[in-house]
């Protein structure tokens, strides 16, 4: 069963400049209040160390993984990411992602609803989603249950529309 007590954010990738590490510690250095746990290994590893908001986890995969994903109330994706596989994880687990404005993240994540988007290698705009993020985390719970049903209906055969909606609007009728 799910927990229900999400907290903090969590990045899953290299530990490179290419990644966005950069923008993410500018990001935390401006938003003292968020605490975000990092999963992989590169050569940014030491200076994420370093920082005070952070925990570095190292490499983790399968059950690990997904333990850490069902905890966190958000996956932060600091650069243009062309697979967002990670994103398509953060969604089946039900956690909420806040990403960059482009690449195949963008095109997945619909801001307010499943997550929350920032402008491209802005560290101020990267801190003010943290931000938000941490100031609302019952807004993040419900983002990452629309992340889930996102996931089931567009990643999943048997999951459709009826399945998604459908129970919804009758139980309202039967309500009324």
């Amino acid at each position: 069963m799910r927990n229900n007590a999400r907290g903090g954010g969590i990045y899953v990738g290299p530990l490179t400049a290419e990644a966005g590490v950069g923008t993410l510690i500018e990001a935390l250095d401006l938003f003292p209040g968020a605490r975000i746990e990092v999963i992989g290994s590169g050569p940014e590893g030491v200076r994420l160390a370093q920082h005070p908001q952070v925990r570095l986890a190292g490499n983790l995969k399968g059950d690990e993984l997904q333990a850490r994903l069902e905890a966190a109330a958000y996956l932060v994706v600091p650069a243009h990411d062309p697979v967002a596989r990670q994103v398509v994880e953060a969604f089946a687990n039900g956690t909420a992602v806040i990403a960059s404005r482009t690449g195949a993240a963008a095109e997945l994540i619909e801001p307010g609803r499943n997550g929350l988007l920032f402008e491209p290698g802005s560290a101020r705009d990267l801190a003010r989603r943290l931000a938000w993020a941490e100031a609302f985390p019952e807004r993040m719970r419900q983002m990452g249950e629309c992340a889930r049903a996102d996931y089931q209906a567009r990643f999943i055969a048997a999951f459709s529309y009826r399945t998604l909606f459908g129970e919804r609007r009758r139980s309202a009728r039967l309500q009324t």
